[in-house]
């Protein structure tokens, strides 16, 4: 590991555990009984998409939860930072509501392998998304755009499909298997080479189109140690495809993630 970051990010933060939540988030109707969960998570994963380097960084986490508890599904799903997800509209196994998040871009002094190719902005993002829940099993989909860094950030729409078990009353199990479709502006940014680009860094100049940018396989475990207490462990896969895979900025394809922390309910 090259380098070790510490990232406050309250609310938000708790996005890197793959969108499955804990039995001490669940809740029955819309901000009925709101209280708060509070941890930590720390995660390993590229310094860019594209990278064979990693990093690790430890988040602290804070974030509402509501309802009473009784088996409900949780209305709060995380599927990565730029991507938390609020069931605003419940109707049996089916979710409708807001995705918002934060995308931090991509800084050139990550890595030499960015050297020439200049700082990807962040910003805020913003979208919706609509899933469906039955037995365990769900399937969902989710637009997003980023609203605020870029005039030209272009957008994703991502497809996943997952399912999640109780093996005993405290250890649950979940895997969640999910492809990602990015517009031209997005992989423009974040794959593309200009002549600009070409000159300053060496690489190949590359016009990185409209696509499915990646596949992508994730496990977790969650256990609850205590009626307050919920640790957490989880390890990613994520193929590149496409355009994304060919593009001279991608040192490898196959990305590698993972992580451990913990939730307190109070």
């Amino acid at each position: 590991m090259n380098k070790v970051t510490v990232t406050a990010i309250v609310g938000s933060c708790a996005a890197s555990f793959v969108g499955v939540s804990p039995s001490a988030a669940q809740e029955s109707n819309l901000f009925s009984n709101v209280s708060l969960a509070a941890g930590g998570f720390a995660s390993v994963a590229p310094v860019y998409e594209g990278s064979n380097k990693y990093r690790v960084s430890a988040f602290p986490i804070a974030y509402p939860t509501f309802g009473d508890g009784n088996g409900e599904r949780s209305r709060l799903t995380f599927r990565g930072i730029d991507d938390v997800r609020y069931a605003a509209f419940r109707k049996g196994g089916f979710d409708l509501g807001p995705v918002v998040g934060y995308n931090f871009g991509r800084k050139e002094s990550l890595s030499t392998d960015l050297n020439g190719l200049g700082d990807v902005d962040g910003g805020v993002v913003a979208g919706a998304f609509a899933a469906y829940t039955v037995d365990g099993f769900s399937v969902d989909a989710a637009a997003s755009k980023q609203f605020t860094g870029l005039d030209d950030s272009g957008f994703l729409v991502r497809f996943g499909a997952g399912y999640e078990t109780a093996v005993t009353d405290s250890l649950t199990l979940s895997l969640y298997t999910g492809t990602t479709y990015a517009s031209d502006d997005y992989m423009d940014n974040m794959f593309g080479v200009s002549s600009a680009q070409n000159a300053a860094s060496g690489l190949s100049v590359f016009n990185a189109g409209a696509g499915f940018k990646n596949v992508d396989v994730k496990a977790a475990a969650s256990y609850q140690a205590s009626e307050q207490l919920n640790l957490r462990a989880n390890v990613g896969y994520s193929k590149l495809i496409g355009d994304a895979a060919d593009s001279p900025i991608s040192v490898t394809n196959d990305q590698f993630s993972g992580g451990l922390g913990f939730i307190y309910q109070f």
